[in-house]
Order: C-alpha cells, then sequence, then structure tokens
C-alpha cells in the first residue's frame, strides 16, 4: 500500500514537473514582442480604478504615435496608451472592452489602421498570443471562438504555446533581448510605447490620390458595436489615422462612418501642413512615426481634446500618477 501511494506520488510529481517545463519552454519560443505588449496590459491593470479619462487603442501606429506623458505635461490630459502590436479591428475592440472593467474614460481614439482587417479562423499567431494577459471575460471568449473557430488543437495552442510555436527556436529568446534592448517602461510612459530617435526620410504619399474601398459588413458590426457601447457609457470617439509611407484605403468610409455616428474622424493625413509633419525627419520607418513625430500628433490632439471635451486639468491634481511618473 504504501509502495502504492508512493508511485502515485511520483507520478503526479513528474506530470507537475512536466507541465511546468512545457509551459516555461512555451515563454521561451512565445513570438516576438508578444512580452512587450504583456508589459503594457499588465501596467494598464494596475492603475486604480477610473483614473483615467482618455484612452488610446489600435496598432502599433497609435502605440508609437501618441505620447500620453506629453500630452498630460502640455495639456493635462489624464491618458493611457492602450495600443499595441497588429491590434486588427476585433482585437481593438477586444482592449476596448477589456479597459471598461476598470476604467470610466470620457473620451477615446481609435487607430483606423487596421480597421477593415480582422482575424478569424486562423491558426495560434502573435497578435491573438498577445492578448493572453488580458482579462478573462466573455468578450475575452467571444474574441477567441471569432480567431479560433471551434479547433481545440487552436486552443490548446493558445493555452500551451510550445504547441503552436515549438518551431521558433531560431528566435529563441528573441522577446526577451527586445524588452531589454527597447526597455518599454510602460508605468513611467503610461503606455506610450517610446521608440529610440532614429530617424529615417519616407514619402508620404499625397492623399488626393488614394484609392478607396468600402468597409466589410463584419468592420461595419463591429465598429457598430463600439459606438453603441459608448452611447449608453457616455464616451466621446475620435478615430484617427496617423500617416505613413503608404496609401490608406478607408478615409472616405470613415468620414462617411463618423458622420452617420456623430463621432470625430481625423484622417491626419489630410493635416500634414498643420501638424508640422516633416518626411525627412519624423519617422523610424515607413509605417511608425518617431518621438519628434509623435509629438507633433501628440500636440495637434491634445489642443483639440481639451477645447472640446469637458475632461480634468489633472496638473491640478496633487498626487496623480502622471506626476507620480515624472518624478
Amino acid at each position: 500500500m504504501v509502495k502504492t501511494i508512493k508511485e502515485i506520488i511520483g507520478c503526479t510529481v513528474t506530470l507537475v514537473l512536466i507541465i511546468a517545463i512545457i509551459h516555461k519552454l512555451g515563454i521561451l519560443v512565445r513570438p516576438a514582442y508578444s512580452g512587450i505588449v504583456f508589459n503594457s496590459v499588465e501596467v494598464f491593470h494596475n492603475l486604480p480604478e477610473d483614473s483615467v479619462e482618455v484612452i488610446c487603442y489600435g496598432s502599433s501606429h497609435m502605440w508609437t504615435g501618441i505620447d500620453s506623458m506629453r500630452m498630460y505635461e502640455q495639456y493635462g490630459v489624464g491618458i493611457y496608451n492602450y495600443g499595441g502590436n497588429w491590434q486588427h479591428i476585433n482585437t481593438t475592440e477586444l482592449f476596448f472592452k477589456d479597459s471598461l472593467l476598470t476604467q470610466s474614460p470620457k473620451v477615446i481614439l481609435i487607430d483606423t489602421y487596421l480597421v477593415n482587417e480582422l482575424i478569424q479562423d486562423v491558426d495560434l499567431n502573435g497578435e491573438i498570443y498577445s492578448v493572453r494577459k488580458i482579462t478573462e471575460s466573455v468578450a475575452k471568449q467571444q474574441y477567441l471562438r471569432q480567431c479560433l473557430g471551434g479547433d481545440k488543437e487552436r486552443y490548446l495552442s493558445y493555452y500551451v504555446p510550445l504547441c503552436a510555436f515549438h518551431d521558433n527556436w531560431i528566435n529563441f529568446g528573441q522577446d526577451f533581448y527586445l524588452e531589454s534592448v527597447y526597455d518599454p517602461g510602460f508605468a513611467s510612459t503610461m503606455g506610450y510605447y517610446r521608440l529610440n530617435n532614429r530617424v529615417e526620410p519616407i514619402t508620404i504619399p499625397d492623399v488626393s490620390t488614394f484609392e478607396q474601398e468600402a468597409l466589410s459588413e463584419e468592420a461595419t458590426r463591429i465598429l457598430d458595436e463600439i459606438v453603441s457601447i459608448c452611447k449608453e457609457e457616455d464616451i466621446d470617439i475620435i478615430f484617427l489615422t496617423i500617416p505613413w509611407g503608404e496609401n490608406f484605403k478607408y478615409g472616405d468610409a470613415m468620414k462617411e462612418f463618423a458622420a452617420q455616428n456623430d463621432c470625430v474622424y481625423f484622417n491626419l493625413f489630410e493635416y500634414i501642413e498643420e501638424l508640422g509633419i516633416d518626411e525627412d525627419t519624423d519617422f523610424k520607418d515607413i509605417g511608425h512615426l518617431n518621438p519628434e513625430g509623435a509629438v507633433k500628433v501628440t500636440d495637434f490632439l491634445g489642443e483639440y481634446i481639451i477645447n472640446n471635451y469637458d475632461v480634468t486639468d489633472m496638473r491640478t491634481i496633487e498626487g496623480n500618477i502622471w506626476e507620480q511618473n515624472l518624478q
């Protein structure tokens, strides 16, 4: 009897160790940059409840394009940049719904770079894996069903990432390296992903030459749902297209959608001169503003927000979380 108990205990311990090892190996081969998204989400979840009045969502265009601390210092706006890598529109919707579990924003800003693209019924990828730190909720389960369909192997890969990323050894440890190199420090930047000061001259295309397309029914459905929630919660929306070195196909469609739903939309391709964006100095690469470019977009939006919405000047509140980050 004693021998049997020892064997059971030994098998149980071995099984636990195997599961733990598989879990750890999954972390080592996870997609690059997912760990950085994890950090941003964790910082957001650690914010005091109902402390943030303005929240940004969207792809890396948003994440690197609006400097939260600059907006606080210059305009007093209490903002968190809840952008992230990739963020197709259904991922943005999940981040939006997640934020409402702890915050009650007055204004939200939504990046439109991938407004017409969704992740649907695909194998696990870096974008889907990056929501691991998002709070478990009905919205998250809906998102996973949308992304992974009913495929049990995909779900297994989500919870045991070594199953999906086992062949990613060529990038072994890359995510940890990137975190150490870029050191996002999201608590001190309030979510803004401050890239290095690299400058790469680009050519900003002429917005008047952009070919236009309509939004898909599925993208429109998601936008409608976001707008509906915002109306219920008395949240104002600013949709935003941050310029880069390629065309944007949905500027006209977004103008029409915003007008029909009483929202604001800024296609910043149309505001290049007003912003003072310099294609020779304000970009890190063809797709992203560098910190100098982000300051110009931030100032434009900060000025607009304080002039059009009833937001608190957080600089008047002693010991606020943005002021703490400056010390």
